[in-house]
């Protein structure tokens, strides 16, 4: 995913993993996740497996052979017409999915932010869509990064420090991966808040 392995991004479920080694395509079959591990898991874990499963009902798998697809146009090819409508009429959240890859972070904090961009998180309301949760509308991405108290503070202090409005909402952030080279420093401390406050979440649940 990315430039970087499921093992690695899913470490905790990987070291407990009784298929080791496995192609996508040998354990998943477009419906089910064909893995068992060698003990039962925590709250913490199958949180991790929710999103593992998350994950795999986006993908699609073919007996053709990989080929480069550009997904805006219906042909597959590229066209800069495409890319125009893209960026112009309300639809930018797919650039800075692609745009997450290329910046300097580690690469879980990638995968994250990669979540975060297509509302993938496991927050109450995407929780919501699994399985039965006490108050699925008590949080989401919008409300955990950007609406709630905690988040408006932070953002304040960071927008103070830095000396440019940051944090109003997602795109307030992630316009910046699109000029990573001219940001680079500043996507690095913006990626830092993004996965600390994630971070500081779990914790509080967990």
């Amino acid at each position: 995913m990315g430039n970087t392995s499921l093992d690695i991004l899913y470490w905790p479920l990987y070291v407990i993993n009784e298929q080791q080694g496995k192609t996508v395509k040998e354990v998943w079959d477009g419906e089910n996740l064909m893995l068992t591990n060698r003990r039962s898991l925590s709250e913490h874990l199958m949180n991790l497996w929710w999103e593992l499963v998350g994950l795999m009902s986006d993908i699609n798998l073919f007996e053709e052979d990989d080929q480069i697809v550009w997904a805006y146009s219906s042909s597959g090819n590229y066209y800069v017409q495409s890319l125009y409508v893209v960026v112009n009429f309300r639809r930018i959240t797919p650039v800075f999915v692609s745009s997450v890859w290329k910046l300097v972070i580690p690469p879980r904090v990638q995968f994250f932010l990669w979540l975060l961009s297509k509302n993938k998180l496991l927050t109450q309301d995407n929780l919501a869509k699994r399985r039965k949760v006490d108050d699925p509308t008590c949080e989401s991405i919008i409300h955990l990064f950007f609406e709630c108290c905690i988040a408006n503070l932070i953002w304040d202090y960071i927008s103070d420090v830095l000396g440019v409005r940051i944090g109003l909402d997602f795109e307030s952030v992630a316009w910046f991966w699109l000029a990573n080279k001219r940001h680079k420093i500043l996507n690095i401390v913006l990626s830092a808040v993004l996965w600390s406050t994630w971070k500081f979440r779990n914790e509080m649940c967990f």
